[in-house]
Parts: structure tokens; sequence; C-alpha cells
């Protein structure tokens, strides 16, 4: 609202003196030239730029000149209210938010469920069972003949029991009371009805605490009993009464700091997920030993995203942090109904390693699902609404002449030297994201930094693509001749404006785009050009979306969205980017495995001394199956978190 102050007398009083004043008339006098000779300067500017055709920075191929600013955020804000009452709309398009459209109830943007995966591998009951299982299963026939002494002693680390779960529900409890309706353990049953349960869990019927068994969540029985986690994930979309998004850990998981709705997911930023794109996943499916007798988890990253770049391209895609993992129950239907048949084969995989280690990752897959699905939106949005502007399917030249233009142009400022390279003003997405969402009630914990919003572009597009050749996906010979990834993208918490492509349109889009002989080119092409430059060439089409939100000449925060608010395609983006948003935060955590006594007293000395620093940490046993060894670290680690934390939880058994 704007305020209009009433003068005082005084200010009255001094226009009146200031009417006849000399010195006040000599004042105008000097402004008024001043004035008119800055409009005259400008004006002759402006011709002389119009004139100069063969300046790339303000005029197209035709010489027709260009606007030399680009849109004000402001009005952007303001013309696009007066066109949409939809909040998500208004939020995409023009980063306006209006707090009073937005209709949510409270649990949904307050109350996620979190999920552990648990099992006690000490109980004889469950040892009988894995070891029955083991001793039949066709992948350990061959190594039981020949050593069923280190199988048993391998595979029984996976599953030892040392109390973890009870002290990450006191985390759980310290730090994430606010967050959670449900905590759902999942865990194995040991006889028929009678699933494992903590013997120190007070089980109440109103307790938040569910068990949940394996049985009941697997649609195929013959699929059990399960030993691999991987398996056992495939199945959480089948969990009862599970909120849509849910928080999972593993009972070796612990938080260290508050932890508040914003660390998982908002309906202004989407999804919060962690990633590393320092650690990056290749495309192709691992070579797998079949002598092996423990496989790790990247046999299944790496097939998870051979899948991935099946369908999205053969990009390097980052590791998954081995943190708390968002996740989401409808997106996790919607990967089953992608590929049914590689979630069933995973749910049937009852060890690790079966069928080579080919089983989907779950929380690494949906993560880089969503990722993708928000780029190819844009992307499509875009192609379909803005490039194909009578919106027939058909390209013809003079659509096609206008996003050359635009490539040029953008492309001759990436030359330019940094001070003269022109940069987009408008804020990225999560400008004064805390701010922003205090106006919607939503508080941020701190634990989490939003560091990058897939509605600013693809985070993770690669550092100066060459956009004329298609990227290697095996790695190549550096000039010291040593092997090095082919593909490195910028990381997390690298700024947006910072960022720098060039995108060759003759590779990219093929001869006939490029060609004005060519009067128009049918749909079927125009749908393979697209697919080309989106998924098998895809850097071509990271940095044209790069184009479309950094370009400092046209576009906007929505540059690919339709341009009619009101229409059904409008509507049907939006619907589309709110199922897909994402933001990538990243929080201090460390990961450590326990291998022998005095390197773990050193590493768990060193986290208590981080007491008010790790947002997360997780501590694997990784100790050998040895009785003196598993001793010492026991009671090492059990002293750490008996002083990490000490209060109970309300549903655990004091003794």
């Amino acid at each position: 609202m704007a305020y209009i102050r009433t003068p005082n007398d005084s200010q009255v009083r001094y226009r009146h003196q200031c009417r006849s004043s000399p010195r006040c008339i000599v004042v105008a006098l000097s402004a008024s030239f001043i004035a008119f000779n800055w409009i005259v300067f400008h004006a002759f500017k402006s011709e002389s730029s119009s004139d100069n055709s063969s300046d790339p920075l303000s005029t197209d191929s035709s010489g027709k000149p260009l606007p030399t600013n680009w849109l004000d955020t402001a009005t952007e804000r303001s013309r696009g209210y007066r066109a949409s009452k939809d909040w998500q709309g208004q939020w995409y398009r023009w980063r306006a938010l209006n707090p009073s459209k937005i209709e949510q109830q409270t649990d949904d943007l307050t109350k996620f469920d979190i999920v552990y995966t648990w099992v006690n591998g000490s109980d004889p009951l469950f040892q009988t069972m894995r070891l029955d299982s083991q001793n039949n299963h066709p992948m350990f026939q061959k190594s039981l003949r020949e050593n069923a002494k280190q199988i048993d002693s391998t595979t029984k680390r996976r599953y030892r029991d040392t109390d973890e779960l009870r002290y990450s529900l006191r985390s759980t409890f310290d730090y994430a009371s606010d967050l959670f309706r449900r905590i759902h353990i999942v865990t194995a049953e040991v006889a028929p009805n009678q699933p494992q349960i903590p013997s120190w869990l007070i089980q109440k019927p109103d307790s938040p605490i569910q068990i949940v068994s394996h049985k009941t969540i697997f649609p195929n029985s013959s699929h059990l009993p399960s030993y691999n986690s991987l398996s056992i994930e495939s199945q959480f979309l089948n969990i009862p009464d599970l909120t849509d998004t849910f928080m999972y850990m593993n009972d070796d998981i612990f938080l260290g700091l508050k932890l508040l709705p914003s660390d998982l997911w908002t309906p202004l930023y989407g999804y919060v997920l962690h990633m590393e794109a320092s650690l990056l996943v290749p495309p192709t499916v691992r070579y797998f030993d079949p002598n092996a007798i423990t496989v790790g988890e990247w046999h299944s990253l790496q097939y998870s995203n051979y899948l991935l770049s099946q369908r999205f391209g053969p990009r390097h895609r980052a590791y998954i942090a081995h943190v708390i993992h968002v996740l989401s129950v409808s997106m996790l239907k919607e990967i089953q109904s992608l590929w049914p048949d590689d979630m069933e084969i995973t749910s049937s995989h009852q060890f690790r390693g079966v069928g080579e280690g080919k089983d989907i990752h779950v929380s690494f897959f949906m993560g880089h699902y969503i990722m993708e699905k928000l780029r190819e939106t844009q992307l499509e949005s875009f192609w379909q609404y803005r490039l194909d502007t009578n919106q027939d399917g058909v390209l013809d030249w003079e659509e096609r002449r206008r996003l050359i233009d635009r490539i040029k142009i953008w492309n001759v400022n990436q030359d330019q030297v940094t001070s003269d390279r022109r940069q987009h003003s408008r804020p990225t997405m999560i400008h004064a994201h805390k701010a922003t969402l205090d106006r919607i009630g939503i508080r941020m914990s701190g634990t989490t930094l939003y560091r990058k919003s897939g509605l600013d572009g693809y985070p993770y597009m690669l550092r100066n693509a060459d956009t004329s050749k298609t990227i290697p996906t095996a790695t190549v010979k550096d000039r010291d001749g040593k092997d090095v990834l082919p593909q490195i993208p910028y990381r997390n918490y690298e700024p947006v404006k910072d960022r720098k492509c060039k995108l060759d349109v003759d590779f990219c889009f093929g001869p006939d785009f490029v060609d004005s002989t060519y009067p128009r080119i049918p749909a079927e092409q125009t749908k393979q050009i697209f697919s080309r430059m989106a998924f098998k060439e895809f850097h071509c089409g990271d940095c044209l979306l790069e184009i479309l939100m950094q370009d400092p000449y046209r576009g906007g925060m929505g540059a690919w969205m339709p341009e009619d608010e009101t229409s059904q395609a409008f509507a049907s983006v939006v619907e589309k980017v709110a199922r897909y948003n994402y933001v990538l935060g990243t929080s201090d955590y460390s990961f450590m495995a326990l291998q022998g006594a005095k390197g773990a007293k050193k590493d768990l000395d060193i986290l208590l001394a981080k007491w008010d620093q790790k947002a997360f940490f997780c501590i694997n046993d990784d100790f050998p199956d040895d009785p003196v060894v598993e001793n010492e670290i026991q009671t090492l680690f059990r002293d750490f978190l008996n002083t990490r934390f000490r209060l109970p939880s309300p549903y655990e058994i004091v003794e």
C-alpha cells in the first residue's frame, strides 16, 4: 500500500517563497537544461544503436533492435496477479506470492511420517531363519561348498544389532518431535504373525510408533523372507496409513540438530533433496563378480542410473547423501507404473546380489526421477507453447528463426569477459527463501541450507559442456594421460549466475532446423528433434533451459511456461511443476565405519566434540566377526550413544 504524506506548514511556506525567488528560478532553468540534454543524448544513442545492426547484442539476425532492458520483476508480479488467481501459477511464473491464496491443510505443511527399516540380527529365531534361507539359495551354493564359515561371518555383519534403533529413536524425539505424525518400524516376521519387536519398546494403542511387518507390505508373499534392504524399500509404497511425503531412515542414522518440515518439503520449493555432486554414479551397469558373496550399494546405484539414462539421457548422476531420505508414496507409485518389471524383480531379490545386483535403489531413483521430470516439463512446455507459437505441432521458419536469433545473442554474450557479460537481474527462486516461507507460516530450522531450485534450471548441468558433439560416458584421458570422468557438473553450492554454456544450434537441433529454405518441419520430425536435444544430447537441453531462465534480454521466471495463464495448457504445466518441484539442500553430516577399537574411539570423540555442528551422522558397525574386537567396539559405541542421547524416548522401557 502506498501512503500519501500531507505537507506541513513549513513545506508550504517554502514552496510559496521559492516561486518568486531568483535563486529558485535559476535552479529550475538549470535542471530543465540538464534534463533536456539527457533526453536528447539518450534518444540519439538509442537511434544509433538501432542503426548498428552489426552489434549482435543489440539486434537480431534481421537487424531488428532488441530491448535494452529486461523484464522488471515488479511489473511481472503486478501483471501476473491480474492474469490469474492461482497462487502456484503466479509463484512459478513470476515469483509472486499472495499467502492468502494458499489453501493447504495444516498437517500437509507440518507433519510427515518417518519410516525405519530394522532387524535384530542377533535374535536366534532370525539367525535360524536367515541361515536356512541362505543355505537353500542358489546364489550361495558354490561358495557354501567352498567356505561356509566365511559366508556366515560376512553376512552376519550386515544384520548385527547393537541397539542403534533405540538411540536413533531418541534422536528423533530430541530433534524432530515437531515434524513427525507417526513412526513406522518396518521389520521381519520370525514366525507366522510374529514380527520382531524391540524388547525395550512400549506398545500402546495410541502410540505414534507402529510395527509394520514385511508380510504387510509385500503383495507377493513368495518374495519373503527378504534380507535385502533394497527389496524392502521397493515396497514402502504399500505401508498402510503413510503420509504421502515421508522421511526414511536406517537404524544407524542419528539426528544431531533440530529438524522441521521445511527440511523435507514445502509447498513453495517442493522436495528437499540432499545430493553429493562430488561423487558421481556412471550410467552403465556395473561389472558383477559371479563369485562375490557380498555386494555393496553401487551395483544398484549404477543399475538405477542405467534405467534412468535409457529414459532421460546417459548422464553421470550425483550420489544421494547417506542421511535422511525424502520419499513420496505417489511418486513411488508413478515409478512403479513406469518400471513395473524392474520394481517387481527388485522385490523378488531375497539377498543383495541376486540377479547380478540389478536392483532399483529407491532413494537415488526417486530423487533423480523428480529432477528429470521437472526438467522435462520445463523443456516440453517451452517447445510446445512458446517455440511453436501457433501450437500446430509444426515448426515453421519464423518460429525457428526467433529461437536461433536468441541463441546467437546468448552465445555472443557468453564469450564476453566476466565484467562485460550481461546477467539476468531477477532473483533466483530461493532468494530470501527464509523470509518468503515465513510469510506462509513455515519456519526454517537452520539445519538445511537451500542451495538451488530446479525452477532455476537443471542444477547439475556440465561445466562449459561442448554442445558441438556427444558427451562420452566412459572415462577420458586428460593432458597428463590420467583417466578422468568426462562429465563434471556444477556443485550444489555454486551460484546459478556463475554458470556458463554455449549452445551449438547445428549439432543440437540438426541441419533442417537451421535451414531457412526448409519452410516447415513436420510434427513427427519436430518430436524427434526435441527428443535428441532434451535426452540423447542432454547437455544441449540443459543449456537451452539455462538460456530460458538466465537470458538477460528476454525471458523471466517462467520463460518456458504458456503465455495464456487462463488456458488449460498453463494449468496442466502448473500441475506438473507442483508435482516435481524440488530444491537441493546441504547439511553438515558425518559418515563413519567402526572397524577397530582405536580408530572408533578417535572418531566417536571427534563427533562428541562437534555436538552442536552435525545435523546427521551415520555410524556403521563394520568391524570383523571377532568376539574381542566386537566387545571393545560395542562398549565404546554404547558409551558414546548414552552420552549423546541421554534421555529415553517416551515409548522406551527404562531399565
